[in-house]
């Protein structure tokens, strides 16, 4: 058994080839440790730091010239 347990995190948007993919390691002896209510947080926090990292997005009031 391998010491450290891989997480795969995949971000996509929706386009054709418009995705990124990440893998974070962590110790499997801190993996193991977890509950299984941590560890899903874990996973969703890798996630959304995934997604903040490689999407930008933002809404504004339109002037009206714009």
């Amino acid at each position: 058994m391998n010491d450290v347990v891989r997480i795969k995190i995949h971000v996509g948007t929706g386009f054709a080839g418009a995705s990124h993919e990440d893998v974070y390691e962590i110790p499997r002896e801190e993996w193991e440790e977890m509950s299984p209510q941590q560890q899903e947080e874990l996973l969703d926090e890798l996630a959304i730091e995934l997604r903040d990292n490689v999407i930008d997005c933002g809404a504004w009031v339109m002037e009206d010239d714009e």
